[in-house]
């Protein structure tokens, strides 16, 4: 079994019960929402993280033998009080649906509202559905937005204000698309021409795929939602393929976490952001945003002849400290 399969068989593997080894935090409630989003036509899964009252089923929210679940009360009513909402989209093209629930669950311990839509599960053959996960992302966020508003149970614990938006990877790419940045046709489809040679074009070439034959114009359109109120992009991707006058018109507070080199293409698209704030975490690994390892789970990749860069950590700088570091980053710039 390679690697994506794993990750996508430990995607599915969610614990629920009475937890005695792993007590649920009773702060922290999740449920699950089915919305529509209209360029897809088909429902797509969206996870509700908040405070929570007393009541639910424990559970441990995406718990396979890799990755550690995360504690919550599942179904639990919500705690009284309003709490601000904030949007979060999480991962790449063949993103874990559940690498979310580390930030989500810091976040609504904290005493927010959670909105965390699920990008579909791809496989290795999916490579041509992968490329228009770039233009289909943002469209999910905003089908999010509107269902969770349009919820009972958040209108009716939901703070004044507009939303804030957190972003990893291509969701990082995917918020700033809700505060005005473009997709630059031209750039895109030049994404996987030499000397580019990432792991995405490596599979785009293994697939056949041709960037230049498969993007078209409506990669472009304007996604521009005025109900986002600030914007967190965390390593954001393809920010060097967005059009440089659609970063220079966002006229909202966009703070930006870098996990790569201070020379990066992403790091300089963004500089055009006026008033950008960057922020960066020290010496982060390759997987610091992806959820925390088990004990095992070096074990396993092993035995499935699999890298464990995965799982690898560096001395002193375990995932649960970058997690903490990086969820105390976005909790800052969420509160100016």
């Amino acid at each position: 079994m390679n690697l994506l399969r794993r990750m996508a068989l430990g995607a599915m593997l969610l614990v629920v019960g009475p937890l005695a080894a792993q007590a649920a935090d009773p702060a922290v409630g999740h449920r699950i929402l089915s919305v529509t989003a209209p360029e897809r036509g088909v429902p797509i899964e969206v996870d509700l993280w908040y405070p929570a009252a007393a009541g639910g089923v424990a559970e441990s929210y995406g718990a396979s033998p890799l990755f550690v679940g995360v504690p919550a009360q599942k179904d639990a009513p919500v705690a009284e009080g309003r709490f601000p909402l904030v949007l979060l989209a999480h991962g790449g093209l063949r993103s874990n649906p559940q690498m979310a629930g580390w930030i989500a669950g810091r976040l609504a311990a904290q005493g927010r509202l959670v909105a965390v839509a699920h990008p579909p599960v791809l496989g290795a053959g999916a490579a041509r559905a992968a490329v228009e996960e770039i233009r289909l992302r943002p469209g999910d966020l905003e089908a999010t937005l509107s269902a969770v508003e349009a919820d009972p149970a958040v209108r009716a614990h939901r703070a004044a204000g507009k939303v804030g938006a957190v972003g990893f990877f291509l969701g990082g790419s995917s918020v700033l698309a809700l505060a005005g940045a473009r997709l630059d046709t031209a750039r895109l489809r030049a994404a996987c021409d030499a000397p580019a040679e990432g792991p995405d074009c490596r599979w785009f070439a293994k697939s056949g795929v041709d960037l230049h034959a498969v993007v078209d114009e409506r990669f472009a359109a304007s996604h521009r939602d005025t109900r986002i109120g600030l914007v967190v992009a965390v390593a954001p991707e393809f920010l060097d393929r967005v059009q440089p006058d659609s970063l220079r018109g966002i006229d909202l507070p966009v703070t930006l976490i870098d996990l790569g080199p201070a020379d990066s293409p992403a790091r300089a698209a963004a500089a055009l952001i006026p008033g950008l704030r960057v922020e960066t975490l020290p010496d982060p690994t390759p997987f610091a945003a992806f959820s925390r390892c088990t004990p095992r789970a070096a074990v396993l990749l092993a035995e499935e002849g699999e890298d464990d860069a995965l799982c690898r950590e560096r001395p002193g700088r375990s995932r649960l400290v970058l997690h903490e570091e990086m969820a105390r980053l976005i909790a800052a710039a969420l509160a100016r």
